[in-house]
């Protein structure tokens, strides 16, 4: 195609998920911020909605077989469990 190369379905749902976690986390960061309650409250709905595009994207690409999980096995729950605790005792 005149030597232009085009986004499959998998590169484009890739950049939306990709996309999504960076809007999701600057949503996080500006609703602590927000200066007034009713604007902090837009700023929740739109982080929830930003969320939900985030399951769709996720959960498209898992079941086309491109975004892998493994199931974690209980040493490994166990270890994390473990780092938490420890985190959450010196807190």
């Amino acid at each position: 195609m005149n030597g232009v190369d085009y986004f499959g379905d998998r590169e484009i749902l890739n950049d939306l998920l990709i996309s999504e976690k960076h809007i999701s986390n600057s949503y996080n960061n500006h609703i602590g911020e927000a200066t007034t309650q009713p604007f902090r409250k837009i700023l929740e709905n739109i982080l929830i909605d930003t969320h939900e595009m985030h399951s769709e994207v996720w959960d498209s690409m898992l079941k086309r077989g491109w975004y892998k999980t493994k199931n974690a096995n209980s040493q490994d729950i166990k270890m994390i469990r473990k780092k938490y605790e420890r985190i959450a005792e010196d807190l």
